[in-house]
């Protein structure tokens, strides 16, 4: 065996081996090539497969199989067969690798021209569009564009309201005296023997409108809002009226909420994953804060502007703070520069642990300016006396708070009441819920209260009596106690609450005029319970029971005239709520 030859066939640009022969007694000292190519009549590799067999390199059935095998896989065009000796293989190969790199890279050439030509037709069409795009918002009319940004603002508002049906029964001790006098009305006195059945309707529509969207503008949320409601303009916390109003046949109307907010928070987290908030909102509002019926009636509007920091509003937290201040207006005084005004502030923070717990607790500071009363001496009744009486004489009062009279002139014309503590409050309120079995919640909540500017001295000074007097008929301290079982806000179907409360309120310990108005029939100086439920009927209608029972803490007397008296009220309603 002298050298080994490698037979290739190629086919169709593709190279496989057909056969390895090993031929002995050939001199391979040259180059031997040649291309074996079938003419008519005659078959090249049929014939070199039977020189094959004479030589004795492969036997009568190899022979056969080789035969079989290439008319099976018979080629149809053109076969070229190269036998190359060793030392011409690489030689050879770059050859044919040059070929192949020049073919694949006119390929690759005429990929890159196809796709530079499809890119320039796509621009140029992207093109068309936006000058089609741009004729056609030429064609808008100035008809057309106010119709679109009509359209854009109706989407950004949004309506809703509430409508309540209630029937109330007020029903009176008959032990209670019959001589406790109205302050807000000197002469008259109250109704507290005579019980009473009414009905009442509530109705509130409201309408809220985005003016600024954080998406467009990054700079925060504008929002602007108002609500009318049902009630009288001379009452702050009532927004009812009673059917069969002998007075009128018609409801007044009052604008019960008219605000701008704005709010601000950051839309990635900062601070350690914390993402903060701040509000600003002017104007006549929702209550800005965290608080019971103890201190605030639930349908006070507070007039003026207020400012809420929140540390933290990522519900994946379970700690933020919060921090509330306000300025309210309260009553502008037109002959001085003595307006009535109230200042708050209150912070908190709310702690959510694992096990569906959540403590939420603040505290508050609320002074009020120019709110007491005090006497007018003079030995010659002046306008500016009539002024300044006119001035300190509150606006709207309930019942509760220890008033006398401030018109003490040698010729006095009437009676003027006016308040005779201070207001600056001290507010803690707390809650404590678990929903460990939501929906079912179960919420204990309380409120504490201290009149700070409760000065009896200075009290028993202003009115002419002794301090031991003062004590003895009022005080500056009150607080509340809760507990609510079941869903926390019944809107469907059979969701259902249960709730008792316990509230003690002294004389001074709150302005009258701005806290419950059901409680003891509205005001202060009052200590009872109250027991209540309500259960969801449908999506955004339920019912609402409360069951108010109240008593006085103190003989509630006006200054000046020797009075005792007992005021025992217990008081049922029982609401047909809907929202829409």
């Amino acid at each position: 065996m002298e050298c080994l030859k490698v037979l290739t066939v190629w086919k169709k640009n593709s190279i496989f081996v057909v056969l390895v022969l090993m031929v002995t007694g050939l001199h391979c000292s040259g180059v031997f090539a040649a291309d074996i190519k079938k003419t008519d009549g005659f078959d090249s590799t049929e014939a070199l497969i039977e020189l094959m067999k004479e030589k004795g390199v492969i036997n009568d059935a190899e022979a056969q199989g080789f035969l079989k095998r290439y008319k099976e896989q018979a080629v149809q065009t053109k076969q070229t067969i190269t036998i190359l000796p060793a030392e011409n293989q690489e030689e050879y190969i770059k050859n044919v690798s040059k070929g192949m790199t020049e073919k694949l890279t006119k390929d690759l050439s005429d990929l890159k021209e196809n796709y530079e030509f499809r890119s320039d037709d796509l621009i140029r069409k992207t093109i068309v569009l936006q000058r089609e795009v741009e004729r056609l918002e030429e064609m808008m009319t100035e008809e057309h564009k106010p119709m679109l940004q009509k359209s854009s603002w109706a989407q950004r508002i949004r309506f809703g309201g509430d409508i309540r049906l209630r029937h109330e029964s007020t029903l009176f001790d008959e032990n209670n005296a019959t001589d406790i006098e109205d302050p807000s009305d000197p002469g008259t006195y109250l109704n507290t023997t005579n019980d009473r059945h009414r009905q009442r309707i509530r109705l509130r529509v409201s309408a809220k409108a985005d003016l600024i969207d954080p998406g467009e503008v990054n700079v925060g949320k504008v929002t602007a809002g108002f609500r009318v409601a049902t009630g009288s303009v001379d009452n702050p916390v009532s927004t009812n009226h009673t059917l069969g109003s002998a007075s009128s046949s018609h409801s007044d109307i009052v604008l019960d909420r008219a605000y701008v907010d704005w709010t601000y928070k950051p839309e990635a987290e900062v601070w350690g994953g914390k993402i903060p908030q701040v509000s600003l909102t002017g104007g006549i509002m929702e209550n800005p804060w965290m608080s019971t019926n103890l201190v605030w009636d639930s349908d006070l509007a507070f007039e003026g502007v207020s400012v809420k920091l929140i540390s933290d509003t990522n519900k994946s937290n379970n700690f933020s703070g919060f921090f509330t201040a306000g300025y309210f207006p309260l009553e502008e005084s037109e002959w001085n520069q003595s307006d009535k005004y109230l200042l708050g502030g209150q912070i908190g923070f709310e702690h959510r642990p694992k096990y569906g717990w959540k403590y939420k607790i603040a505290a508050a500071y609320y002074d009020y300016y120019n709110v007491e009363g005090f006497p007018i001496t003079s030995t010659t009744r002046t306008t500016a006396d009539e002024q300044e009486l006119a001035r300190m004489a509150p606006k709207y009062m309930q019942k509760g708070n220890t008033v006398f009279d401030m018109d003490q002139t040698v010729d006095p014309n009437g009676t003027t009441y006016g308040l005779l503590a201070d207001f600056k409050l001290l507010n803690i309120t707390g809650a404590i819920t678990n929903s460990l079995f939501y929906p079912i919640c179960i919420s204990l909540y309380g409120d504490w209260v201290k009149n700070l500017g409760y000065d009896a001295d200075e009290m028993a000074n202003k009115a002419g009596v002794s301090k031991s007097y003062i004590e003895s008929i009022s005080g500056d301290t009150g607080y509340q106690v809760g507990l609510k079982v079941g869903h926390l806000k019944p809107r469907q179907r059979w969701e259902w609450n249960l709730f008792v409360e316990y509230r003690y309120l002294e004389s001074d310990a709150v302005i009258d005029a701005f806290t419950d108005s059901d409680f003891h029939i509205g005001g202060t100086n009052a200590k009872g319970f109250i027991f209540g439920g309500e259960l969801g009927l449908y999506e955004n209608v339920w019912l609402k029971a409360r069951w108010m029972s109240a008593n006085e803490i103190d003989d509630m007397q006006m200054l000046g005239d020797t009075q005792l008296d007992d005021l025992s009220v217990d008081t049922f309603q029982l609401d047909l709520n809907a929202e829409f």
